[in-house]
């Protein structure tokens, strides 16, 4: 009795974390929505967000702008980033900051809002607080590289690269 659950405890606990893995199929991915090529950006926020989070967001988001090349007649648009919240709070070895950010996307040719998001980032930095806003800045450019489909933005890690291949 002893010995079959000990065998019934070392299936479970096998099995346990590979139900927690999942392959991405058709219906998992999110629904690739309008696509717009994106002529420009511009990252606005009030006057207590730091400038170096607003400088930062701007830059890598103008990088990603324009290592993005689309083969497609597409409808151009002009992005506003506005980060409207951001703040940090002291964790035990560290600092996690965070940001609320708003981004429209609007029609280069008739001048109307077509798209518009709104989300929290936030990123968490261990040891002394130096680049936290740096940090914040790149996931901030990385969401909007990725709902935009802008490339550049990410960087690129072991993973992906093994990925792409």
């Amino acid at each position: 009795m002893f010995r079959s659950a000990c065998r019934l405890l070392i299936v479970v606990s096998a099995a346990l974390p590979l139900m927690s893995f999942s392959m991405k199929t058709a219906e998992n991915t999110r629904g690739s929505g309008p696509l717009y090529d994106v002529r420009g950006a511009f990252v606005a926020a009030r006057p207590e967000i730091p400038a170096a989070l607003i400088a930062g967001t701007d830059r890598r988001i103008d990088a990603a702008i324009r290592a993005t090349v689309r083969s497609m007649s597409l409808p151009r648009a002009i992005l506003t980033v506005r980060i409207t919240r951001a703040g940090g709070l002291p964790i035990l070895f560290g600092r996690r900051h965070e940001a609320r950010v708003t981004v429209d996307a609007t029609s280069v040719t008739t001048g109307e809002r077509i798209a518009s998001a709104t989300f929290t980032v936030s990123t968490t930095v261990f040891g002394k607080d130096n680049g936290g806003e740096d940090a914040l800045a790149a996931r901030i450019a990385d969401r909007v590289a990725a709902e935009f489909k802008l490339d550049g933005g990410r960087q690129t890690t072991i993973a992906s690269a093994l990925a792409g291949r």
